[in-house]
């Protein structure tokens, strides 16, 4: 790509510039360095573990030993900075001295600490945009797959929905949903490199997690930051001697809830019911009725989870170190399900010299999954008089629907996928004089995905069976680069001026290549499975790959005055291969300025605020994770029957066009505005914040082509939507230290966020949400949320016949039918009678924490949910012909004897999809309770900490959905809708953690 090379050749010549500026020579003068030994106690005269020793101006630094002393190696006329979490910063002049001994404070300002931002770190305090942070330590405390579905409940304005499936990647959401038809995820960035997932990473490397939600922090990041950017930072070494944790964990899944189905005879009553109202027989004789088939208890268990770590940590003056091998297992609440990794991470850090620092960062991650079908659908539909297996031990099976044995695909679906993952960097930092650091690395993502789906020749019945055995084999690779530059330079002026300049070049690579086989005819033995093996007069072989580069550059200025007054600007210029010529390039950029109220003279006097800041910013960014579609002509070669003079029409092979791209096609931008003000009170005591949003997306959908540019079914992927987020979120925490045996904490936050759709080319109805039987229940129109439900509205039920004759109603409509309301009153119920019944986004969700440590004790717990949302029940609404039944629905049904009832009478028919399947989304749901105790062991056998805890994981939802889960993932344009979900399930266990 030309963009790449001119900016690869641009950057050489700076680097080569500032090699001869800045020789080795020059850098090795510009340090005297001497050995400061020291300790740290607190105001009791305790030692103090862990506090941060770091040279001001630099990166370089370290911590505190368990008795409080440290080392560490800098220029005599160096200033230290000393910094702990709930205690005030101290800097301290070296001037010589060989011996230093510290006393920290309490009660720090929070606008002190440190917090992870793009390409580096600022204080809180200077942080113009609204950016979470999470502790490592609260992610790990939950028996999760990845860290990012451990932010449920503690960040504002995140949503993450998870899957139950094994293996399953959760999905967020950061400040609603901004992309009709994209990818609506954000990205992750872990030690500088950017993914899409982290599946790869053990939670327990995690050291913090910083979420950025609004433009003025996500900038920095261009084109790839539209949909938010969650930046993961792990564990490094620490000055001193070895250390060795052990964490382990042990427990099992449930299904957290149930959907309660008719039993044997009530759904056999109710078939029967149904086939002669529609005018055939009944096809059960009830005295024979003696099954009763729980199917969803025959295709669950009680998977078992499972989490071992280890990491062994330490470092000297010259070489930090911190390597981890972890094992994690879950077995999935459905039999044949379960996902295990093993992962191995290797952080080292060398300083061979005051200016000179590098290191590596890698992660190397093994993943079997297996898959199975998902069967809960089948178990929803299967007849409950249908015994798994007759007494002679064939399968069971029922001919008058068309359901497979759910139990029956399980034992013959062989579904399973190995990856291969490597990711990391390795990186260079030089500081040729105080306050500049060039910064460079290399980082990479590699991985190999291998995928084995085989089914034997079977039979159950002629309706669920397979003749000859398939073998389906999948290769996938996808090689990952990027190669950062950056150059930081900090300067504090008079004490008074601060300033942090950062300039930079990127360059990004993704090559991926798929190989997709099938053939029949391979043995049932494992260890022939490969496409050889089978009949090779009928294989089909398939071949695909992609290549992406990008190029960029970026900068970032902030400004303090006094500590208290703070102005920050970024911009980042992205180049893509994604898209046209003359529309790869695109700027992104933001402003934003902050105010620390209480530096102010006039707050000296006030009692109320203990820290007080303001803050406001503005930028635009990008999503360029968007379809193929918007760049790409789509044709379709077939075979097109004409007329040519005269003769029979005959079979004609052409090519036509179905989808045609956007020659203007570029990323998805997004401008916003984020204002918020933070605050602490009562000693510090209660710490809050209000941060008020507003963001407007021009988002792609698929627009049609008018009739008279040829085929009326042609669209074009283009960006003719604008949809607009906007909310506020308040957060709230409560920290008390009651006496040196008791503390507790609560705290919780809350996001009101409003989703609308402020305009559609030529306001189009954008249809989605398919129940896959014709009917389609999701919308996304002006005016309203993306993927709204517009259905029909029912109006009762028929109890007579002249009631249908004298109204508009559905063809073949019969007493016990749902009454349909004729909204746009023209005499017919069509698909213009629909109307808006609510939307999956919600009006308002929130979490909340809390916990309390007495003595050796330590106890948490933490509950999220949402409010003002709808979800729609796709199972109980794809129904066909003698499927079973709720046990609600049997037992409340219309008949001649229970006429006053909301529940239609037994019908074999395709529902009608209406309001009568929307449902409330609304939940409460207790995320974790964990209860710890840590034990006295006065270093015995070297030990130094020694946790026992237990674990509830997702024990409770309250909810009204009469489905498995109101949290349903999917995407924007037809979410909230079930059919076939993965529930989520509840989790108990054990564990310890255990520090030599």
């Amino acid at each position: 790509m030309a963009v790449h090379k001119k900016w690869t050749a641009g950057w050489l010549f700076v680097a080569l510039f500032l090699t001869l500026l800045f020789p080795a020579t020059m850098f090795a003068a510009t340090y005297a360095d001497i050995v400061i030994k020291g300790k740290v106690i607190d105001e009791t005269g305790e030692p103090m573990q862990a506090v941060s020793v770091a040279i001001k101006g630099t990166s370089r630094g370290t911590t505190t030993q368990q008795d409080g002393s440290f080392t560490i190696t800098a220029d005599e006329n160096a200033t230290l900075v000393f910094s702990f979490i709930g205690y005030a910063n101290q800097e301290v002049p070296v001037g010589g001295q060989a011996t230093l001994n510290i006393t920290l404070k309490k009660n720090a300002s929070q606008l002190d600490q440190v917090v992870v931002v793009g390409y580096g770190t600022q204080r809180k305090s200077q942080v113009v945009g609204s950016v979470s942070a999470v502790k490592g330590a609260e992610v790990t405390k939950q028996p999760v797959l990845t860290a990012a579905q451990g932010l449920q409940a503690k960040t504002p304005g995140v949503q993450v929905t998870a899957s139950g499936t094994p293996g399953a990647q959760p999905q967020l959401r950061i400040r609603g949903v901004s992309s009709v038809s994209g990818d609506a995820n954000p990205i992750y960035v872990v030690d500088g490199v950017i993914t899409t997932d982290i599946t790869n990473i053990n939670n327990s490397d995690i050291e913090s997690i910083s979420v950025l939600k609004d433009a003025s922090s996500q900038a920095i990041y261009g084109s790839r930051a539209g949909n938010g950017v969650v930046l993961v930072t792990t564990k490094k070494g620490k000055l001193g001697g070895m250390k060795i944790s052990l964490d382990a964990y042990s427990g099992f899944r449930t299904p957290t809830s149930k959907v309660k189905m008719a039993s044997g005879k009530a759904y056999a009553q109710y078939s029967n019911e149904a086939n002669i109202r529609g005018g055939a027989s009944a096809i059960y004789d009830l005295d024979t009725i003696n099954t009763s088939t729980d199917w969803f208890d025959q295709i669950t268990r009680n998977g078992i989870v499972q989490n071992y770590n280890i990491n062994i940590s330490g470092g000297s003056e010259k070489t930090t170190y911190f390597f981890s091998a972890g094992y994690f297992n879950d077995n999935g609440i459905q039999k044949g399900t379960g996902y295990k990794r093993g992962v191995i991470r290797i952080n080292n850090e060398y300083r061979p010299a005051a200016w000179l620092k590098f290191g590596h960062n890698l992660n190397l991650s093994i993943a079997h999954t297996d898959f199975k079908n998902n069967e809960f659908a089948n178990a929803y539909r299967m007849a409950p008089s249908t015994p798994v297996k007759y007494a002679d031990g064939s399968w069971g099976f029922e001919k008058n629907l068309s359901v497979a044995n759910p139990v029956a695909d399980l034992a013959y679906t062989n579904d399973y996928l190995n990856t291969l993952r490597m990711q990391g960097n390795a990186y260079l930092d030089i500081s040729p004089i105080r306050g500049l650091n060039l910064h460079s690395s290399f980082n990479f993502d590699n991985r190999n995905n291998n995928a084995t789906n085989y089914t034997p020749a079977y039979q159950v019945w002629s309706g669920q069976k397979n003749d000859t055995s398939i073998l389906k084999i999948g290769r996938a690779k996808n090689f990952y680069y990027i190669i950062d530059n950056n150059l930081t330079y900090n300067k504090v002026f008079n004490n008074e001026h601060e300033i942090t300049a950062t300039v930079g070049y990127s360059a990004e690579r993704t090559k991926g290549d798929t190989l997709n086989g099938s053939v029949k005819g391979v043995p049932n033995r494992k260890n022939l499975w490969y496409l050889g093996q089978g009949d090779l007069t009928n294989v089909t072989i398939y071949n695909d790959g992609i290549l992406v580069q990008r190029a960029s550059a970026y900068g970032r200025l902030t400004y303090t005055y006094k500590r208290k007054y703070n102005l920050s600007g970024s911009i980042r210029r992205d180049g893509s291969s994604n898209f046209p010529t003359g529309q790869k390039w695109g700027t992104f950029y933001s402003a934003g300025a902050s105010w620390i109220v209480t530096q102010e003279g006039f707050m000296k006097d006030q009692t109320i605020f203990d820290d007080l800041k303001l803050r406001v910013g503005y930028g635009r960014v990008g999503n360029d994770n968007v379809s193929g579609l918007a760049t790409l002509n789509s044709v379709t070669v077939d075979n097109y029957y004409y007329n040519f003079g005269g003769n029979a029409y005959s079979p004609q092979q052409a090519i036509t066009i179905n989808q045609i791209r956007d020659a203007r096609a570029t990323w998805e931008p997004t401008t916003g505005v984020d204002a918020g003000l933070e605050f602490a009170v009562l000693k510090k005591q209660l710490s809050g914040s209000v941060s008020y949003y507003n963001k407007l997306t021009n988002a792609y959908i698929n627009v049609t082509v008018p009739a008279t540019l040829g085929d009326a079914d042609q669209t074009v992927y283009s960006r003719a939507a604008d949809v607009r987020n906007k909310g506020v979120e308040v957060t709230l925490n409560w920290n008390k230290e009651v006496n040196k045996d008791f503390s507790y904490f609560i705290g919780g936050n809350i996001t009101f966020n409003k989703n609308n759709v402020e305009k559609v080319k030529g306001n189009l109805q954008l249809k989605g949400g398919s129940l896959n039987n014709g009917n389609i229940v999701t919308y996304t129109v002006v005016g309203k949320e993306i993927g709204s439900f517009w259905v029909y509205e029912t109006d009762g039920i028929y109890q007579t016949q002249s009631e249908i004759d004298n109204s508009a109603h559905i063809t073949g409509a019969t007493v016990g039918d749902f009454k349909y309301k004729d909204n746009n009153k023209d005499g017919t119920i069509d698909d213009n009678d629909r109307v808006f019944k609510g939307s999956y986004q919600p009006k308002v969700f929130y979490g909340i924490n809390a916990g309390f440590n007495y003595k050796a004790f330590d106890f948490s717990v933490d509950m999220y949910g949402n409010a003002g949302n709808k979800v729609f029940n796709g199972k109980k609404a794809v129904r066909l012909g003698n499927d079973n039944v709720e046990a609600s629905v049997a037992a409340n049904r219309w008949t001649a004897t229970n006429t006053n009832t909301n529940v239609p009478r037994a019908s074999n028919a395709i529902p009608t999809p209406s309001d009568y399947f929307v449902e409330s989304g609304s939940f409460f749901r207790i995320n974790n309770i964990t209860l710890g105790y840590s034990v006295p062991v006065n270093s015995w056998a070297g030990i130094s900490k020694l946790r026992v805890f237990a674990t509830a994981q997702n024990p409770i939802i309250f909810k009204k959905y009469s489905g498995y889960t109101p949290e349903l993932p999917g995407t924007a344009i037809a979410s909230g809708i079930e059919l076939d979900i993965y529930p989520v399930s509840s989790t108990y266990m054990a564990g310890f953690n255990l520090t030599f």
